[in-house]
């Protein structure tokens, strides 16, 4: 309940805010919807929308600009004179916030920037619809960008018809409340299989194996860059070290093994370091069908593409 208070309630009081509260000029007006707007930017990019449903994500957007008319019309300078030290205290209080977002704000929307040297791969997926839970060149939308091997992993969690990534809000120990749970993953790339294993069990929320980072997990090695598919599930690995696979090839299914809080695809790509040892090498950015993809993006494979939102 605390995430649904976070994710919706918040922003609705924003808003709510910027409709009702009745401005005594132009310039509080505008100072009041920068703020405003910048908490709401950062809200946008960085939260979890696919807990409560990927649909209220443009929904407040249109409501922000919605209130922003109605407020604009209702600018009047008030009957009695307000104290200055009221006055400068709010004045004070909105700069604060709107530097402070400002700059919560520059730091997550340059990672939405495309890295240099990137390489290109194919989705992995070839239905459903997929959304992108870490992602991008920065932290505030990829939690991996901390680790120097994994800065531009991605997590990949899958969506239901209602725009979540589980049957419930909090998910749930039920593996099958996932939606990606099971979902068939293929090659991203033409290489060679360098590491497979497939031994560990699938665990229920929120259990973690803290040991085996990776879980069951495939090492794919393409012209000196390797490519980790991991916490996939148990028993659904079809490949074997050795083989040649393609970005036709299949390769097993989402699972939730290793060190993973719920049913998820981690991809990362990495160079140099020990052969066959993930996060050891250098971290390699990459393109899914020449897409950078960024915390909440969307992956719709019904007509094989990749849809930014």
């Amino acid at each position: 309940m605390l995430i649904i208070l976070f994710h919706v309630v918040v922003p609705l009081i924003l808003i709510g805010t910027v409709a009702i509260k009745r401005q005594p000029n132009i310039l509080f007006w505008l100072l009041t919807i920068l703020t405003f707007g910048s908490i709401l930017a950062y809200l946008w990019a960085t939260v979890r929308w696919e807990m409560v449903s990927i649909y209220f994500r443009p929904l407040f957007f249109i409501l922000f600009l919605v209130a922003l008319i109605f407020s604009y019309r209702r600018i009047r300078r008030p009957v009695s004179k307000p104290k200055k030290i009221v006055v400068a205290l709010e004045a004070g209080i909105y700069l604060i916030l709107l530097v402070l977002f400002s700059g919560l704000n520059w730091f997550s929307f340059k990672g939405y920037l495309t890295p240099e040297n990137t390489i290109d791969l194919a989705s992995p997926f070839r239905d459903g619809k997929q959304i992108i839970l870490h992602g991008g060149a920065s932290p505030f939308t990829n939690g991996h960008f901390h680790v120097k091997p994994q800065n531009h992993a991605l997590d990949i969690v899958g969506l239901n018809a209602l725009g979540m990534r589980s049957a419930t809000f909090t998910g749930g120990e039920n593996l099958d409340n996932y939606a990606i749970f099971g979902q068939q993953i293929y090659s991203p790339i033409d290489g060679t299989i360098m590491v497979v294993v497939d031994k560990f069990d699938d665990q229920n929320p929120p259990v973690t194996d803290v040991e085996h980072l990776a879980g069951n997990h495939v090492l794919i090695e393409s012209g000196g860059v390797e490519v980790l598919l991991a916490h996939l599930k148990k028993g659904s690995v079809l490949v074997n070290e050795g083989d040649f696979v393609t970005t036709k090839t299949p390769i097993g299914r989402v699972g939730n093994t290793g060190n993973t809080s719920e049913p998820h695809l981690h991809m990362h790509a990495e160079s140099g370091g020990i052969p066959k040892t993930i996060l050891n090498g250098k971290a390699v950015p990459f393109t899914i069908n020449g897409e950078f993809l960024v915390r909440g993006d969307i992956m719709v494979h019904s007509a094989r593409q990749v849809v930014n939102h």
